[in-house]
């Protein structure tokens, strides 16, 4: 169903880490490599393996080929592991499986996007969650459950498993839109991030982003009373007590 107050416009997406979740970016960013090496310790000391972690990322980010992100990550962990692919791909996937969760302390609840996607969900409007594609699915649904939200209101979510592009890359929003078989003019984006985030709107698809900073014909900023606003819903429905 459409947004109240926006005619046509049938699919929020909706960024995740900063957005749906809160997330403590700076301790997560220095414990998820340590994490990640002693997934791989036996094969590559961490001194060895986090410029290869580094590397692969960066690689996988810049993907441009029809491997998806996750196919990419795997071989080239692999290649710079020497291990065959199918034990990088077994690790990575028990890293997914049992080592985020040791980072659960860093992410936390966000009452007021609990409150907006339980809202959408009752008025039928379909949500996505547009997160970087790095990982697999299924520590997307672990995020959204430590913040608090059912994995299973969203219409898709994006993960390494389905998508062969990136943000902050035009390239990737095409590609969702194309996986949602939706134009961009049917589309909101909602997300926290000034580079990742904006470039959906190369496509037409308006961006909000939360305390962003940036105001224009393309991009609006502000709080989740004013997003609530430019959603179309009403405040009083949204944040009363």
């Amino acid at each position: 169903m459409p947004l109240p107050g926006r005619p046509g416009v049938t699919t929020v997406l909706w960024d995740l880490d900063g957005t749906l979740v809160e997330l403590r970016q700076r301790t997560f960013g220095t414990l998820m490599p340590l994490v990640a090496a002693a997934a791989f310790r036996d094969v590559l000391p961490p001194h060895r393996f986090l410029p290869v972690l580094r590397a692969t990322l960066d690689q996988v980010r810049n993907n441009d080929g029809e491997l998806t992100n996750h196919d990419l990550l795997v071989r080239s962990l692999a290649a710079r592991a020497a291990i065959p692919v199918a034990e990088a791909d077994r690790r990575f996937r028990a890293l997914a499986a049992s080592g985020l969760p040791r980072l659960r302390r860093c992410f936390r609840p966000v009452p007021a996007a609990r409150v907006l996607v339980d809202l959408l969900a009752e008025r039928g409007v379909t949500q996505v969650v547009a997160t970087n594609p790095l990982w697999p699915r299924s520590t997307a649904e672990d995020r959204l459950r430590w913040g608090g939200i059912d994995p299973a209101v969203f219409a898709h979510i994006c993960s390494g498993e389905t998508m062969r592009r990136a943000k902050p890359r035009v390239e990737y929003y095409g590609e969702l839109l194309e996986l949602l078989g939706v134009p961009g003019q049917q589309c909101v984006m909602v997300g926290n991030d000034p580079v990742k985030d904006p470039p959906a709107a190369a496509l037409g698809i308006p961006v909000y982003l939360l305390h962003g900073g940036i105001d224009n014909a393309l991009v609006t900023s502000g709080d989740w009373y004013r997003l609530a606003d430019w959603l179309g819903l009403p405040e009083d429905s949204c944040f009363s007590s």
